[in-house]
């Protein structure tokens, strides 16, 4: 099978408005984005919040296969958008194969629970959080 062939098996497309993954459902894969934009939200009591607007290089749905947990956000394609898909062996395999895989993953992990502590401190400052 030529490499062409073999990417395209892995790769899926979704329309604007699409949803991809959603909030509290099981996952079972995670998503590299290739073209277009995926908008990641999650709801609390009364509204929506948009948890990041992600575009072509950047992943999405790794903690599922890390953690085993339902999805912590519902993931919609804000354009037409073309993702890799990558289930769990796929993963692992890439996990032990490319340090440099591994090590994208964790640094991107840190990044996104960095950015929600400096966002509840915010809020517990304002008084927003009991």
């Amino acid at each position: 099978m030529e490499t062409g062939a073999l990417v395209g098996k892995f790769i899926h497309e979704y329309r604007k408005g699409e949803t991809i993954c959603e909030e509290g459902s099981s996952g079972h894969e995670m998503y590299i984005i290739v073209s277009g934009a995926v908008r990641v939200t999650t709801v609390t009591p009364g509204r929506e919040n948009v948890m990041s607007l992600l575009g072509p290089g950047e992943f999405f749905g790794e903690m599922a296969l890390v953690d085993g947990a339902p999805r912590s956000g519902t993931a919609v394609a804000g354009e037409d958008t073309r993702l890799v898909e990558l289930d769990l062996n796929r993963f692992l395999y890439l996990i032990q194969q490319q340090p440099a895989f591994a090590l994208t993953i964790m640094r991107t992990l840190c990044d996104r629970i960095r950015r929600r502590d400096a966002l509840y401190l915010d809020l517990l400052e304002k008084g927003q959080v009991p």
